[in-house]
């Protein structure tokens, strides 16, 4: 505990100067879809497409040390509803903390002061609901996904984002029934594909992405 106290310590320290040239800080708020591929429900095979996977929010807070390398932490909300059988059904929550990499500074697209392209990845937690239970699986997971920005002002930017997102030992299906009656877990899969508004905090002219 006292090592990472001392490692803050010296990450807000190094950064003062780059603080002083550009806002630091911004917030994400989006929707969209979510596609699970895996595992499927025990009972029935039935292909997962037939989920309806538009009910999804997601809110991010990110933090840029500089130019290219940054941290965000993310709520997500998931809602999982078979579109045959509407009884197939279970909800997520998802909080994850990720390191943020800015691919266009890195790659110094042409069209960086209005379009660039992050890439993020890290490990979370989920909870997830199944129908008709009164308590929450904990599931562990790992992601990876990227996310074009684009310029609209110097406090706003819209971003698309694609994100698979893998489950470790998930006991429940998607449309909420238990994948094993001996309670063996099986490894979870789906993909997230949103949109939303990034909005930038702080006093200077340009954020980190856009320096």
């Amino acid at each position: 505990m006292r090592f990472i106290i001392i490692l803050l310590f010296f990450i807000l320290q190094f950064n003062v100067t780059q603080a002083q040239r550009f806002n630091n800080f911004s917030i994400e708020l989006g929707g969209g879809a979510h596609f699970p591929f895996n595992p499927k429900d025990s009972k029935n095979k039935a292909n997962l497409s037939n989920f309806n996977s538009l009910k999804q929010f997601q809110v991010s807070g990110r933090y840029m040390f500089n130019e290219k390398i940054g941290l965000k932490g993310q709520y997500g909300y998931f809602y999982f509803q078979d579109k045959e059988n509407h009884l197939n059904k279970s909800t997520m929550h998802k909080i994850t903390l990720e390191a943020v990499y800015n691919l266009g500074e890195a790659l110094n697209f042409n069209l960086q002061e209005r379009f660039t392209l992050l890439m993020h990845g890290g490990a979370g937690i989920s909870l997830l609901e199944p129908k008709d239970r009164d308590v929450y699986e904990k599931i562990g997971n790992l992601q990876l996904g990227v996310t074009p920005l684009v310029k609209i002002s110097d406090q706003v930017a819209f971003y698309l984002d694609v994100t698979p997102v893998l489950n470790l030992m998930q006991h429940y299906s998607y449309g909420g029934d238990l994948l094993d009656p001996d309670y063996k877990a099986q490894t979870g899969f789906f993909l997230t594909a949103n949109a939303g508004f990034v909005f930038y905090l702080g006093n200077r002219n340009h954020h980190a992405d856009w320096y």
